[in-house]
């Protein structure tokens, strides 16, 4: 296991709350594949599962951004945008050499880390916002 749920943490929008537990749940089978030795086909797959999941995270954040006018929206979804540009180099990484060495390194000491700081740093302060207007 990459990380126990209990160590994320929470913001104000149960919402948000809910997608980051999801997510930790598709990064650890992830990265148990790798760590187990699973075939390719596996780690592939969950790689996909992965990538598609943080897609939908970060486009389920900005569509309550937007909607309720978010005053850093932009320097919000740039830090996405910087995210999904590096996992769209670790796809093409991946796929040329189907190292899965390549997407453990990534996740232990680029995605990881950087979730954790974004959470504590830019979803806290957007969940606080939108609590303001979205009640769940």
């Amino acid at each position: 296991m990459l990380m126990d749920i209990s160590e994320l943490p929470r913001v104000a929008l149960d919402r948000m709350n809910r997608v980051h537990e999801e997510e930790i749940k598709i990064l650890n089978k992830l990265y148990q594949s790798i760590v187990e030795g699973a075939d390719i086909e596996e780690i592939d797959r969950n790689f996909r599962e992965f990538l598609e999941d943080v897609v939908n995270h970060f486009t389920s954040e900005q569509k309550m951004m937007e909607e309720f006018n978010f005053f850093a929206f932009p320097m919000h979804k740039g830090e996405h945008d910087i995210v999904l540009g590096q996992l769209e180099n670790l796809k093409k990484n991946w796929e040329k050499e189907k190292n899965p060495e390549l997407i453990k390194a990534f996740v232990e000491n680029e995605f990881l880390p950087w979730l954790m700081n974004h959470i504590q740093t830019m979803d806290a302060v957007t969940a606080h916002f939108l609590s303001h207007f979205i009640r769940d």
